[in-house]
Parts: structure tokens; C-alpha cells; sequence
């Protein structure tokens, strides 16, 4: 690129950040990341739009053009936010986004108006269940409410395959199984995981899959491969985000059902399967480099180096302790 496109295209960017709003540069963003297929962002983008529209009419300015937010605006925005009785890792959260919003309009770093916000997450505290409360979930009697029968397998299949995140198991696809072997990439840190099934989790997969492969072949799914629990049945990105979007919400509400009908004090949640099985591998005297590969998590070059010559079996032998109840 020549040197003059280049100042001209800047030149066009300064104007162009002079005239838009900041209500339309938000709109933009979240577009732009969907023509990118990234479609968590755009979600991500698309909520944070919504309280900065509700905070620009609440202070009657939806004009604001982009280059006038600064740091009065963003402390006002964050007030806002807080009036709500948001907790405080949600108004960051908000906050990251309009950051990362304003920066894709204005990549100078020098004049940054969000250079002293604490935009960090704070931390939560993280539920564990004990094997008692588990051989309650595992026993849990729906009553003949499928939803729930769903519910509660998918919440266990995610505790006895060492944690699998409800995302992955919703992309979980029949050509990821094989000899009695999940092996998967983590959506989120797309790090390679591999769970050597126990008998549990293989019953849940035969039975999930035999009601899909039914629906297969009554033409309802034509691939030859497809989604073991039905979460997702389509085929284009923007579909599937939204199928499992919906299902993960879905899962977290009859969850909220199930834990009430057993009289637990509080909410039972999709990741409280995963930190259980976190925990309780720790209480059993797993090495924690072990259940960080088990998990999927990134890990330092010295733990890849430990565990890149760890058999299966012996992961599979710690999985295997860990999810007996």
C-alpha cells in the first residue's frame, strides 16, 4: 500500500469518526462481526448497544459522535450501569466491550479514554457439589417431563467427561467418537481434549444418538453426520450460534427446576457439573497439571511438556476415580 492511500485512508477514517454516532458505530460493530462469523462477539456487542442506548436516551444525547466519548461519558455510563444493581464484573463487562468497540474506530492508543478504567474481572466464588448431591441429580425422577430427562443427563455427561463446557457438548458430533474416545478441540481456548468414555456417559451418548439417528433417517437430518444431542440442527454459522445460544439458556433453566425439586439453596447451573468434577478430582489427588489438561485449559510450556507423553489410560484411570459415585 502506497504511502498516500494510506494517509488518504486515514484521513477518511478521521472525518468518518467525526460524523458518526457513536448509537451507529455500535450497529456497525456488531455487523462487522457477524459478516466475520464471529458471532459470540456480536452478541457480546448487540447487549453491550442496548445499555448504551438506554444510557444516551437517559441523558438525551443518542447524537454523541464516537470521537466525543471520553472519560465523563464512560464513569457516567458506568454509574448507569451500577443504578441498575448490576454486579460488578457485569458493568466491566460492558465496559471491555465499548471499549473494544471504540478502539475499532479509533485504533490510537495515545489520547485512550478508558486508560484509567478498572475494566478487570472480579473473582466469583465457584460451587462444587459433593458425590452425595450428585447421586441425587444422577437419580433425579423427572416424572416422566423429558425436558428435565434431558436436563439432567446432559448436566451429568458433562461431570463424566471430565468437565466437557455445555458449548462443547452441544457441537458434539457422532464423527467425534470413536473406539470409546471423545476427542474434541475447547471452543473457547481450542485447546485438543480427549475423554476416554466410562460406562455412564456411553449409556447417555447410545441413547441420545438412537433418538437422533431416528430422526436421521425419518429425513429430518439427512447428514451423515450429525449433533449427538439435537441442541443444534442446522447447518449454517449464524443458526447453529443461535440453536445453541438458546439451548445453553434452556439447560440453565430447567437446571434452576431440577435444583429446586431437590431442595438445593441454591441455582444449579451448567458450569457447577464442570467444577465439581474440577473438585473433586483435586479432593481424589489428581496433580492439578492433570486436571488442567483434563479441562482443556491452556497451560505453561512446562505442564504441555509433562503431560504430552501422559498416556490416555491414565487419564482415563483418574476420570474414572473421580466420577464413581
Amino acid at each position: 500500500m502506497g504511502i498516500i492511500t494510506l494517509l488518504a485512508r486515514r484521513v477518511a477514517s478521521a472525518v468518518r469518526k467525526n460524523e458518526v454516532s457513536l448509537a451507529e458505530w455500535n450497529k456497525e460493530c456488531v455487523a462487522h462481526k457477524q459478516q466475520d462469523g464471529s458471532y459470540g462477539m456480536a452478541e457480546k456487542y448487540r447487549s453491550t448497544c442496548t445499555q448504551i442506548g438506554k444510557y444516551l436516551s437517559a441523558i438525551s444525547n443518542s447524537d454523541l459522535k464516537v470521537d466525543e466519548l471520553n472519560g465523563d461519558f464512560i464513569e457516567g455510563f458506568a454509574k448507569f450501569l451500577k443504578s441498575k444493581e448490576l454486579s460488578e464484573n457485569t458493568i466491566h463487562f460492558y465496559l471491555r466491550n465499548l471499549s473494544a468497540m471504540y478502539h475499532l474506530q479509533n485504533n490510537d492508543y495515545t489520547d485512550n479514554p478508558f486508560r484509567h478504567v478498572d475494566m478487570r474481572a472480579c473473582p466469583t466464588r465457584k460451587r462444587a457439589l459433593d458425590k452425595q448431591t450428585m447421586q441425587l441429580i444422577k437419580d433425579f425422577d423427572s416424572k416422566g417431563k423429558k425436558s428435565l430427562d434431558l436436563a439432567r443427563d446432559l448436566f451429568m455427561f458433562s461431570f463424566y467427561t471430565q468437565g466437557m463446557p455445555f458449548v462443547d457438548i452441544a457441537y458434539l458430533k457422532a464423527s467425534d467418537i470413536e473406539n470409546g474416545t471423545i476427542r474434541y478441540k475447547r471452543h473457547k481456548t481450542n485447546q485438543p481434549v480427549t475423554v476416554t468414555l466410562v460406562p455412564e456417559a456411553k449409556e447417555i451418548i447410545r441413547r441420545y444418538s438412537n433418538i437422533n439417528k431416528s430422526a436421521r433417517d425419518k429425513g429430518m437430518n439427512k447428514a451423515d453426520d450429525y449433533y449427538i444431542f439435537g441442541i443444534i440442527t442446522g447447518t449454517d454459522q449464524a443458526t447453529v450460534y443461535k440453536q445453541y445460544r438458546s439451548g445453553l439458556a434452556t439447560q440453565n433453566r430447567r437446571l434452576r427446576k431440577i435444583g429446586e425439586e431437590l431442595g438445593l439453596d441454591f441455582p444449579l447451573t451448567t458450569y457447577i457439573a464442570r467444577h465439581t468434577w474440577a473438585t473433586l478430582a483435586q479432593n481424589n489427588g489428581v496433580p492439578t497439571a492433570v486436571i488442567s489438561r483434563s479441562l482443556g485449559h491452556t497451560s505453561e510450556t512446562t505442564t504441555r511438556i509433562y503431560l504430552g507423553s501422559m498416556d490416555t489410560k491414565i487419564l482415563a484411570k483418574y476420570n474414572r476415580l473421580t466420577t464413581r459415585l
